[in-house]
C-alpha cells in the first residue's frame, strides 16, 4: 500500500537554484526523507519539487534504498549545518549507496522548545532531539539548565513526547502537527542557522 501523501509545512525557505531534477507536472514526485512529518527534511521536499509526495523513512539508508529500488524518485539528505558541521551519518549512507547528488538547497533552521500542554519551563529537565539539533542549541540548553537526550529525528522527538519533564527541540510545524506548545522560540546558538540539503537520485 502506498504511503499517504503528507501536507506541505507552513514555514520554510524560498526555493532557489534550478528546477527539480526529477518528475513532471503530470505526476507527483515521490521524495524519501528520514524522520517524520514536521522534520526539516520533510519541509525541504518543497524546495526541490513544486508538488512532492514526501515519504517518511526510519533512517537515511532506508530513504536511499527507496531510490535504489525505484520506489521513490529521489531522497533528501541533510549534508551540512552552519553551526554543527557535516551530518556524518547521512554522508556515510550516501557514500555507501552509489547514488548521486542532483541538486542542493540551503534551508533556514529555527529550533523551538516544545512541550506537552500544561507543562511549563520550570517543569523541564531534559531536552530531546537529533544530535545535530542538540549541537546547534548547546549553549542555549546549558543556559536553561537542561540535560539532553538523543532521538532519531527532531520531528520524532516531538511525535514521541509523553513526559511532562521533557521537551523536544523541533520546528514550529512539528508543534502544530503533534499538538505541542512552544515554550521558547529560536534556541539555535547563532543567527542565520541553516542546513544544506541534497536531492539524491539514481
Amino acid at each position: 500500500m502506498r504511503p499517504a501523501a503528507e501536507p506541505e509545512p507552513g514555514a520554510g525557505a524560498r526555493r532557489r537554484s534550478r528546477r527539480p531534477a526529477c518528475g513532471t507536472r503530470a505526476r507527483r514526485v515521490r521524495i524519501a526523507y528520514q524522520g517524520a512529518p514536521g522534520a526539516f527534511g520533510h519541509e525541504a521536499a518543497w524546495r526541490f519539487a513544486p508538488s512532492p509526495e514526501p515519504v517518511a523513512c526510519p533512517t537515511f539508508a532506508a530513504a536511499l534504498d527507496m531510490v535504489s529500488s525505484r520506489t521513490a524518485d529521489a531522497a533528501i539528505l541533510p549534508v551540512e549545518n552552519s553551526i554543527a558541521g557535516p551530518v556524518e551519518e547521512a554522508m556515510a549512507a550516501l557514500a555507501a549507496s552509489g547514488l548521486r547528488v542532483a541538486e542542493e538547497h540551503s534551508l533556514p533552521i529555527r529550533l523551538h522548545l516544545l512541550a506537552l500542554p500544561g507543562s511549563s519551563l520550570e517543569d523541564l529537565t531534559i531536552a530531546v532531539s537529533h544530535i545535530m539539533a542538540l549541537k546547534q542549541c548547546a549553549w542555549s540548553l546549558s543556559r536553561l539548565g537542561l540535560d539532553t537526550e538523543e532521538a532519531p529525528n527532531t520531528a520524532i522527538a516531538a511525535r514521541d513526547l509523553i513526559a511532562s519533564h521533557k521537551a523536544a527541540l523541533a520546528s514550529e510545524a512539528a508543534a502544530k502537527i503533534y499538538g505541542l506548545n512552544i515554550l521558547q522560540e529560536d534556541l539555535q546558538d547563532e543567527p542565520g542557522n541553516a542546513t544544506r540539503f541534497a536531492l539524491v537520485t539514481r
